[in-house]
């Protein structure tokens, strides 16, 4: 099988050296002049102490994606309906699309255009930074957890994925995999993004803790709204521990607003209100965040 990205970011580029790794061919689409100009020019990444120059096809143009047994997408959770739009037409009959976005929302938006049954989706705890336009650091972690409607295809990723070195787990609920790591997510990076500080002096900055305990309990609750059956307490504490094991880590929220772009606070703290909201459950904490990240995002682009 021939791996397919859509995204050249810090993990698109991430997992095109896991596959090149590997020794599998890789396909990259990206529609950034920049970035394809970047590759072109060469991009290295850094992993375990070693330097890696990726090498394989990048191009703007999406039928790249011709070929390609499996698609990761890794765009921004707001550009996920055009991506999709844009490689749908290009991907093989039986091609299946990997979605391990942030947010809430991407799998649905992909599964309304290629089907549940090509969609494998779920969550990975590897973390990816771009130092600059030319190098990218791995952050840490091999977990990824995937699953899907469709076992053969599941199955197709897990091998590929496993092939490329990586730690897979297969979820029979992967809707579940994805709230969760949303709503840690809720509770770490517009924490991080607004003190502008790394994940793990969350731990020790007076009052956070307190934040993220609201924080969590309100999504918790809207989760349990939605089905979806998770404990508080169990959430609380793996808050917790994901600060302490990205210590180091500055999460994507705070990356984007250092450099001056759109964050997914939307798919992120803006959805966990929505649904909230929608359920006439109060969300005060996740809503007052959204629209404090949206101000910072706002000024940090001026």
């Amino acid at each position: 099988m021939i791996p397919g990205i859509a995204g050249g970011g810090a993990m698109g580029a991430l997992f095109a050296y896991f596959f090149q790794r590997a020794g599998m061919e890789w396909r990259l689409y990206e529609t950034s002049d920049v970035v394809r100009r970047s590759f072109r020019q060469g991009v290295s990444v850094k992993f375990g102490g070693a330097d890696t120059l990726l090498a394989g096809n990048v191009s703007g143009d999406p039928g790249i994606l011709s070929g390609c047994g499996m698609v990761l997408l890794f765009v921004k959770s707001y550009s996920t309906a055009d991506a999709i739009a844009a490689i749908a037409p290009s991907l093989d009959r039986d091609a299946v699309v990997v979605s391990l976005q942030n947010g809430l929302g991407n799998a649905q938006v992909i599964a309304r255009a290629v089907g549940t049954g090509r969609l494998v989706y779920g969550s990975t705890v590897i973390g990816a930074a771009k130092t600059d336009p030319h190098t990218v650091v791995h952050g840490g972690g091999s977990r990824v957890t995937i699953g899907g409607a469709n076992a053969d295809a599941t199955g197709r990723v897990d091998r590929a994925l496993t092939r490329a070195g990586l730690d897979v787990m297969v979820s029979a609920t992967p809707e579940e995999i994805v709230w969760r790591k949303a709503i840690i997510n809720a509770a770490i990076n517009p924490l991080g993004a607004l003190l502008d500080v790394p994940n793990g002096a969350l731990l020790d900055l007076p009052g956070v803790a307190d934040l993220q305990d609201a924080i969590v309990t309100e999504a918790a609750a809207v989760a349990r709204a939605r089905g979806l059956g998770f404990d508080t307490a169990s959430l609380r504490r793996e808050v917790s521990e994901v600060c302490a094991s990205t210590a180091k880590n500055l999460c994507s929220m705070l990356q984007d607003l250092r450099a001056g772009r759109r964050t997914e606070i939307q798919a992120i703290n803006g959805a966990i209100a929505a649904f909230g909201e929608e359920s006439g459950i109060p969300v005060p904490y996740n809503r007052a965040l959204t629209l404090l990240v949206l101000a910072k995002e706002s000024a940090s682009s001026r």
